[in-house]
């Protein structure tokens, strides 16, 4: 029979252990016994305990005490007080030191069996939960190791970052798109006491100004037409944690209020609700626009703005930290990973075009060359990743495709789009909207994700290049 659990009985009763033990041995336990509390204690600092039975008056130490000493041992294990004398004072007592439940003699063992189970089910499920955290600790910190900061001006950045993830204050991460600003987000959140909690981010640039309200705030059943069912919101899913607002410039005038006043009070209220919760949530928050000048210009509250800033990181673009990309384009090749592009190599000339280039997009840009170029030297049968695969401009701003002709015509099969061609940087943009349309048969928030923008921007330059 397979064994459910590993229980410690403990009474000076030893008729009542053993009829207690016949018991549940038949239903796959492993019972420890002990007569005293001095034995018990020996027992739990040589065995896992998934629960125990512990009678409340003993020679010696009581139960009572007995429990808290267990819990020191273990604070997952859970300890059932059995005593024959029925006392609510004793009851509440154990259940206020941390007690699973509390059964009087006479025992009724169908009835003590289901109450273990019950014990040992959530003794294991504890111990499953931290097994849980401790696991995405360990990713989140591998994670976190892959920052690559080799120029002075990242290394100054982590720095900074790692003292202000000591405190709990609001962070203001500024940079150009593309320079890192998540990275150094759940850098800061890793490294703090919030460390093995969530870490959310909401994209404010990606979402329409009706529905960022809900998103931040949830909402009740009810509280708009198609509010089929409540649902809380992200600084709620995000109680404990950290919450990245990243381009929180693109917040509307209205909701500014609304999140002032929970930053200020701690205090959310979803929509179509009269009821306000608390929330413990520390605030991140990234833009690539100066909100001093939204502020001069009465776009974004000064209020809120101050709050934000009580720490304010700027992290610079990748041209003004070019010892950074190198260093990075290797990670990147690492990182890939795919089949048949293990082990590749960047050639001098690869290094120099990457050097010489100015990277509009930032770290966000490299990766994707070096993805790209992973494949363009695959397919080519090159062990070495050459300048024609990065698929840079050229001196006239001209791009032409890294990916051979057959590939390229096999990758935008139904949708009409050639990327073999030169093109030109607003061609290469226009049909690169249209053929993330057509794989994504106009679903526009995949479209958006496959193309790495916002949601607005590319409903922005859906109308800009008249696509219907």
């Amino acid at each position: 029979m397979k064994q459910t659990g590993a229980i410690l009985l403990v009474d000076d009763e030893a008729q009542f252990r053993e009829n207690v033990a016949d018991y549940l041995d038949p239903h796959g336990y492993m019972v420890l016994q002990a007569g005293d509390a001095e034995s018990a204690l020996s027992q739990a600092h040589e065995h896992v305990l998934d629960a125990a039975l512990v009678d409340i008056l003993m020679p010696g130490m009581d139960g009572i005490t007995l429990l808290s000493r267990l819990k020191e041992i273990d604070s997952h294990v859970e300890v059932i007080i059995v005593t024959g004398q029925a006392s609510v004072e004793s009851a509440v007592d154990a259940m206020r030191r941390g007690a699973f439940h509390y059964v009087t003699k006479p025992v009724r063992l169908h009835e003590l069996e289901m109450l273990v189970e019950r014990a040992v089910e959530k003794t294991q499920v504890s111990r499953q939960n931290v097994l849980l955290r401790e696991d995405l600790r360990r990713k989140r910190a591998q994670a976190a190791g892959e920052i690559v900061a080799a120029s002075d001006a990242m290394k100054t950045i982590l720095t900074e970052a790692e003292s202000v993830a000591k405190v709990d204050s609001s962070v203001l991460i500024e940079g150009e798109t593309g320079v890192g600003k998540e990275v150094v987000a759940e850098f800061i959140h890793r490294n703090s006491k919030r460390g093995g909690n969530v870490f959310c981010v909401l994209n404010c640039g990606a979402l329409p100004e009706t529905l960022q309200d809900a998103e931040l705030f949830g909402y009740e059943k009810g509280a708009f037409t198609g509010a089929a069912e409540s649902r809380p919101g992200i600084i709620e899913v995000s109680n404990g944690g950290t919450l990245l607002l990243d381009e929180i410039g693109d917040i509307p005038p209205g909701i500014q209020t609304r999140f002032l006043r929970f930053l200020e009070r701690g205090l959310v209220r979803r929509l179509g609700s009269t009821r306000e919760q608390s929330v413990d949530v520390r605030i991140l928050a990234a833009t690539h626009r100066s909100l001093e000048q939204e502020v001069a210009e009465g776009r974004f509250r000064e209020d809120l703005y101050h709050r934000l800033l009580v720490f304010r990181l700027h992290i610079p673009p990748l041209r003004e930290r070019t010892e950074d990309i190198l260093p990075l384009a290797e990670h990147f090749v690492f990182r890939v990973g795919a089949p048949g592009t293990a082990g590749k190599t960047m050639s001098r000339a690869t290094q120099d075009a990457l050097l010489n280039y100015c990277w509009p997009g930032n770290v966000r840009e490299l990766a994707h060359s070096i993805e790209r170029a992973c494949f363009a030297a695959q397919l080519a049968r090159s062990d070495e990743i050459l300048p024609e695969h990065l698929g840079l401009p050229d001196e006239h701003g001209i791009v032409r495709s890294p990916i051979p002709a057959r590939a390229s015509a096999l990758g935008a099969a139904g949708s009409g789009v050639d990327l073999s061609e030169t093109l030109d940087l607003s061609e290469i943009e226009r049909k690169a909207i249209q053929l993330a349309l057509a794989k994504t048969s106009g679903d526009k928030k995949r479209a958006a994700q496959l193309l790495n923008i916002g949601l607005s921007s590319l409903y922005r330059k859906i109308k800009e290049y008249g696509f219907d």
